[in-house]
């Protein structure tokens, strides 16, 4: 009897397993196909990415769009180095305000403390485009648009005060002793000593998980680069593309999707680098919390 109902729940097991391998291999497939279709499409003429029904395989991949991309009037590198700028800026700004914020919140009990933390997670509700306005009002009264690196700090400036990077950061500093912080200040360290010797090092999962996510948000936020940026030559590549697609150029007046699709692609290749390269530590970031409780 006792054979039997063993059998019966290892049976069971092996099939729940099997249904969340299979249900785990038809998400990746669904989160892959757009990137799939993207990559694709970058090797296809115009009236093949436009084909109905679709050809998921290029029966006769070209190289064209990519040749325009690279050879047309457009500062493609120029765009490249943009993103690259704002996104490494964006990173060291939101992990430099959250890490001393989720810290004070995480570890410091002032007046108001638990009320000024909800206030500032329920500004996560806030859609971006409400904040558009006011945001750009004050760039313009500040004249950060009057050159292009203020531009850039511009660019950056409605991300740096991260409320989810704030709320990860408290987290993380709620897990930390507190044993280990006051033995740190018997032992003589000042405050700003505990902070930088004792609580960075033990944040490092955290901040790099944090740094990928805002790697990733800054270097896709198409809406308000798009508002700032007043020259072709302070686009980022989201912007460049959207701009490039639409642009006559080669005697096209049309949406050019399939050169859209090269620049896209290019675009998103460096993001991919940046997550594969900090792979690991997104994954000791994300699970670090779950393992210490």
């Amino acid at each position: 009897m006792f054979n039997q109902s063993d059998n019966y729940n290892r049976a069971l097991e092996k099939l729940v397993k099997a249904m969340g391998f299979l249900f785990l291999i038809v998400a990746a497939v669904t989160f892959l196909l757009p990137l799939y279709w993207m990559i694709t499409g970058s090797f296809k003429l115009q009236t093949i990415t436009m084909a109905v029904p679709p050809q998921f395989i290029p029966t006769n991949p070209t190289l064209e769009n990519w040749t325009r991309l690279f050879t047309g009037p457009w500062p493609v590198w120029r765009w490249v180095l943009n993103s690259v700028a704002v996104s490494l800026l964006t990173v060291v700004l939101v992990l430099t305000i959250s890490s001393l914020t989720g810290y004070g919140f995480g570890k410091k009990k002032f007046p108001g403390s638990n009320t000024l933390f909800f206030v500032l997670l329920s500004t996560m509700f806030l859609p971006n485009q409400v904040m558009l306005i006011p945001l750009f009002l004050l760039v313009r009264a500040l004249h950060l648009t009057d050159t292009t690196i203020g531009t850039y700090f511009a660019m950056a400036l409605p991300m740096i005060s991260s409320p989810f990077g704030i709320f990860l950061i408290k987290q993380f500093c709620s897990t930390i002793p507190d044993e280990l912080l006051d033995a740190a200040r018997i032992d003589g360290a000042s405050e700003w000593g505990v902070f930088s010797k004792i609580v960075i090092p033990l944040l490092g999962p955290a901040l790099a998980a944090l740094a990928i996510f805002t790697f990733n948000q800054a270097w896709n936020y198409f809406m308000w680069h798009m508002v700032l940026a007043t020259d072709k030559f302070q686009y980022t590549i989201p912007v460049g593309v959207s701009y490039m697609a639409r642009t006559p150029a080669f005697g096209k007046v049309i949406t050019d999707i399939g050169l859209s699709m090269a620049g896209g692609t290019f675009g998103a290749f460096f993001m991919i680098v940046f997550f594969i390269a900090f792979q690991q530590y997104f994954i000791r970031g994300i699970t670090f919390g779950a393992v210490k409780g």
